[in-house]
């Protein structure tokens, strides 16, 4: 998991090829004006612009991923994200190829938080298990971009 500030995305290009495409397509896309909906980076990523309410941790279930990285976007709004390394946790729901993610049940005492406002982001790799959606004092409108990077 890597998380800081969007002036500070364009130091982790290094990680792949696909990392390098999708952060120059996140650093020269407006995406405060698109609709939500998936769009194509590339034949390997796309981003999903998303848009939401917050829920409280009882209701949000962690999940990793297999083939793709995140790199979730804040936009608008304030989020708060569970994770912990995915080592020996066995999934409740069993890991889906079709979307790309299992499903955990995961105290949320075994889980660190951290809080991202706009202009923030947080990538996390297939070694990590996150809980998005998650509000932090009260339910709050969010408005992000998930980047789905190829691995």
């Amino acid at each position: 998991m890597i998380t800081s500030t969007l002036s500070q995305l364009h130091w982790y290009k290094i990680i792949s090829p696909h990392f390098e495409k999708a952060i120059q397509h996140v650093l020269s896309t407006d995406f405060t004006g698109l609709e939500t909906g998936k769009y194509p980076i590339d034949g390997d990523s796309f981003a999903i612009v998303n848009e939401y309410t917050t829920k409280p941790v009882s209701e949000c279930d962690p999940e990793s991923h297999r083939d793709y990285a995140d790199i979730q976007i804040m936009l608008a709004g304030v989020e708060r994200f569970g994770y912990t390394p995915l080592t020996e946790q066995p999934a409740t729901t069993p890991y889906d190829p079709e979307k790309d993610v299992a499903l955990y049940s995961i105290a949320s005492e075994d889980l660190s938080y951290i809080t991202l406002h706009p202009g923030e982001f947080i990538i996390f790799f297939p070694s990590d298990i996150h809980q998005p959606e998650v509000f932090t004092h009260q339910p709050d409108l969010v408005r992000k971009v998930v980047v789905k990077v190829a691995l």
